[in-house]
């Protein structure tokens, strides 16, 4: 398998959850706010990276949760963790935009962070989602996404004191390179990224068979109201990075369910 971005950066990325408040209080409480109830649900985390929300989904009541990550060094940390924890997870090592062999039609519901900014291209766009699809069962299921926000602001101070920067070329098009830099601790992870319109992800979404696609401004959580005040979380939630794109997908053709 190709060398990832991400290879290199497992200790920033387990670290950033505790380091960076909204990765908590913002982005995680919106995300699992939108996933839901999953008690007795299969659920596969898309580009899990190091297992941190394939963790959290399994501590929710997910019965199943199989994480796949492209990046072989997040994969093995995820795998060292579960050897400690047991939580009964298992991980993969996959191309999140290719099939994934045992995958298919497998699960309730399947979930992606910051997975779907990093096509570099629209095939690979549309790759992913119908793995994403694919991998729902014949009668359907819910993709549940923590994605860009394609309206991210262009002042690249915005959400710096959030521990986030980034920049991209304007005007932005389908597809262009962005740049993210996250100061975690003492590190500072860099990553590229690449830009998609709401029609872009909509388009992919609905050639995979998601025939209802919501998207999600997220919220801060009451305990990061509690802890930081709200002032701190209003330029955020103002233009946040991050949105959540909930696609419902109905049975295939030919299935036999019903709607």
């Amino acid at each position: 398998m190709a060398n990832s971005q991400f290879d290199t950066t497992v200790a920033a990325y387990e670290l950033s959850m505790a380091e960076m408040p909204f990765r908590e209080h913002i982005e995680a409480h919106s995300l699992l706010k939108a996933v839901g109830d999953l008690q007795g649900l299969s659920v596969l985390d898309l580009g899990c990276r190091s297992g941190l929300y394939a963790r959290r989904l399994r501590t929710a009541g997910a019965a199943q949760v199989i994480g796949v990550d492209e990046s072989e060094a997040m994969i093995d940390h995820a795998r060292q963790r579960e050897e400690q924890e047991k939580l009964g997870i298992r991980y993969v090592a996959g191309n999140a935009a290719e099939p994934i062999p045992g995958m298919d039609g497998q699960f309730d519901v399947v979930t992606a962070v910051y997975v779907l900014p990093y096509a570099p291209t629209k095939d690979v766009l549309e790759g992913m989602c119908a793995t994403a699809r694919r991998a729902l069962r014949p009668d359907g299921g819910r993709f549940v996404a923590a994605t860009l926000n394609p309206n991210f602001a262009t002042d690249p101070q915005w959400y710096r004191r959030y521990g986030v920067q980034l920049t991209a070329s304007e005007p932005r098009g389908e597809g262009s390179r962005g740049h993210l830099s996250a100061w975690v601790g003492q590190e500072v992870l860099e990553v590229d990224f690449f830009c998609w319109s709401a029609a872009a992800h909509e388009r992919a979404l609905h050639l995979a068979g998601f025939d209802r696609v919501s998207w999600i401004r997220p919220e801060v959580s009451d305990e990061g109201t509690k802890l930081h005040g709200s002032a701190l979380w209003r330029n955020y939630l103002a233009n946040p990075h991050v949105l959540i794109l909930d696609s419902m997908a109905g049975p295939y053709p030919g299935s036999g369910t019903a709607n």
